[in-house]
């Protein structure tokens, strides 16, 4: 008899089980590992076998490829692979591939057998083509990406490019701030001379715009008027403010003159009462033996400014105490001597820059020569250095007048001669070249066109042998330089036998931008003074507008290119207001740099032991509204 099928069923179930123990213990395919992954374990184990040394087979983008395939169809695969069998129980999903083992072992096939075989092969094919296609798409996209990126580059090659705008600068006002100045102290014998002669003082403030813009004006604490000038007769020096109405800007024309005509301090000054800056620049004076220069600080704004002050001498940048570093209280002055036991020099330069708010600065200088008078000078800002400077006001005499050659008499001489003064504040050699503008036209200075100025130096080219006039001179240069002129009045021996010829001196500075394109001219008026108005163009030709405060007279001046000249002002005017034709915006601000420059040259007599011309200028000072003006950047 034969075993019941019950028996041949139950061992051929102990064979599958069998089977199924082996497979789970035996290592799968690396593709099958993969495809039974999260997807956030695939790129994991492609790491890993780099990481291991161990490949596997198929690339690694393959087989990331074929997990995502396969992660993203697990559930639809597990479905299908998890048919009842004929224990009832879940078939695993590889005892497909067991399928043919079962049946030799069994002698024949087994119920279901062929249909799960069947969907195995399915699933595998599915698998094939999904991984197939992926590759395909990756492929793809890699082609397409490279191409796209080749275009891009391709075309930044190819095609135009479209120029970035020039950022242009936009000019807005400040309306309704106060319109402040300071006007300059007169000197105060801190050469400590012992022959102190009598000053004569005065401090002349004009209202601009009248009442009709000023509300209010206050001069060193005490209120001013609004519609006429202020004069007084004293050079205390003091904060000069003007408060606006309905946000004007308000202006006005102040100047300080004091005239001594004997002692230690035989000279003349004039000097504008100026606009504070964060950065001013003066050329000229001296901290020779003999000579003294005092630095004056003034601050209006109300809080403590520092300032730092750089002082530049013949052979570079000259020490000073605290490394040059001053405070100036608010609304207070402050003062610095240059001259120092470890620096005496007979050619300086200096430069103040203003951090925590703006100063005005003013170089006091007196002059001794042994014991003969050598001058004294209030000296204001100028231009900042610049590649091409203009020097108004410059007017030469015969030189016995100005010291170029000694007393044909007794053989004395002077100190000090007519000279341009450069400073290059600059790290490297500055190349100079210097150029007379006169009634007829330009006049190089022989031996001052290629003129090789040290880097940090100050450094005087004469102007001996230049025809008496009146000129402006204009300095380019290879580098920003820094620019004066000094002037020289002799008179005669003094004392007897001291073989040193009494005499004044001015420095007149580069002019400031747009001073004379829009700006306001002081004209010092009183008995002993004269005073004469001058213009020079380095510029092409233009014409200037030249009138009254209150409009009652105005005159148009020609400016030839490269010339200089008089303007003949009437003697009530005590100041004037410059406009340059085709030169001035709707703002009231140059648009451009015209070449123009203005001062005014006064001379005062000396009588008695001391006779002489006594000499100093006035410069120009831009409009108020133009300095008002903030420069944006835009876009």
């Amino acid at each position: 008899m034969t075993q019941p099928r019950d028996d041949d069923a139950a061992g051929r179930q102990d064979e599958q089980d069998q089977h199924r123990q082996q497979d789970q213990n035996e290592p799968r395919p690396a593709e099958r590992e993969v495809a039974s992954l999260e997807p956030g374990q695939a790129a994991d184990e492609v790491a890993t076998e780099e990481a291991d040394g161990q490949p596997r087979p198929g690339s690694g983008a393959e087989r990331v490829e074929a997990a995502a395939d396969s992660a993203s169809s697990q559930d639809e695969e597990s479905d299908g692979s998890r048919d009842s069998g004929p224990d009832g129980g879940t078939a695993e999903p590889d005892s497909a591939e067991t399928g043919d083992s079962d049946s030799d072992a069994s002698g024949g096939p087994e119920p279901g057998t062929s249909s799960r075989r069947r969907r195995a092969d399915s699933r595998r094919r599915r698998r094939t083509v999904g991984q197939s296609i992926a590759r395909g798409v990756g492929i793809l996209t890699s082609i397409v990406l490279a191409g796209a990126v080749g275009g891009v580059t391709w075309w930044g090659h190819a095609a135009p490019t479209t120029p970035t705008p020039q950022l242009e600068a936009l000019s807005l006002a400040e309306p309704g701030a106060a319109t402040t100045y300071v006007c300059p102290h007169a000197p105060t014998n801190t050469l400590r001379g012992t022959d102190v002669g009598a000053m004569e003082s005065t401090t002349t403030i004009i209202p601009a715009d009248g009442a009709e813009t000023i509300q209010s004006a206050t001069y060193a604490g005490q209120t001013i008027p609004t519609d006429a000038t202020t004069s007084l007769s004293t050079a205390d020096g003091g904060i000069l403010t003007f408060a606006p109405i309905d946000g004007q800007v308000a202006n006005a024309v102040g100047s300080v003159t004091t005239l001594t005509q004997s002692g230690d301090l035989r000279g003349l000054t004039t000097a504008p009462c100026a606009q504070p800056t964060a950065m001013s620049w003066i050329v000229g004076g001296s901290i020779a033996a003999g000579s003294s220069a005092e630095l004056r600080l003034t601050n209006p704004g109300a809080t403590p400014a520092t300032a730092k002050v750089n002082l530049y001498g013949s052979i570079g940048r000259l020490p000073l105490p605290s490394n040059g570093e001053v405070t100036v209280p608010a609304g207070g002055s402050s003062s610095l001597t240059l001259e120092t036991k470890g620096s005496q020099d007979p050619r300086i330069a200096v430069s103040v820059e203003a951090d925590g708010g703006s100063v005005v600065p003013t170089l006091v200088t007196e002059s001794l020569d042994g014991e003969t008078p050598a001058g004294t000078d209030v000296i204001t800002p100028g231009a900042a250095p610049a590649t091409d400077l203009v020097v108004p006001g410059v007017e030469i005499v015969e030189p016995a007048s100005q010291g170029e050659v000694p007393d044909a008499t007794t053989g004395a001489d002077s100190s000090d001669t007519p000279a341009v003064r450069i400073v290059n504040p600059g790290q490297s050699r500055a190349t100079v070249s210097v150029t007379m503008l006169g009634k007829d036209g330009p006049r190089p200075l022989a031996g001052a066109q290629s003129v090789a100025i040290d880097a940090g130096s100050v450094f005087d080219i004469s102007l001996a042998g230049v025809p008496a006039g009146t000129y402006g001179v204009q300095v380019t240069s290879s580098a920003p330089v820094g620019a004066a002129v000094r002037m020289v009045r002799s008179g005669g021996e003094y004392p007897e036998r001291s073989q040193a010829l009494v005499h004044d001196q001015a420095w007149a500075q580069a002019a400031l931008p747009g001073a004379a394109d829009s700006g306001l001219l002081a004209v010092p008026r009183a008995a002993s003074l004269t005073s004469a108005v001058t213009v020079a163009n380095s510029g092409p030709a233009t014409s200037v507008t030249v009138s009254s405060i209150d409009g009652s007279w105005s005159q148009d001046v020609a400016v030839a290119k490269g010339s200089a000249v008089v303007v003949e002002v009437p003697a009530e005017v005590a100041a004037v207001r410059l406009s340059a034709a085709g030169r001035e915006s709707s703002t009231g601000q140059s648009r451009t740099s015209s070449g123009l420059a203005a001062s005014t040259i006064v001379t005062a007599q000396a009588g008695g032991d001391l006779a002489g011309t006594l000499i100093s200028t006035v410069p120009a000072q831009p409009d108020a509204a133009a300095q008002a003006q903030r420069r944006i950047l835009l876009g």
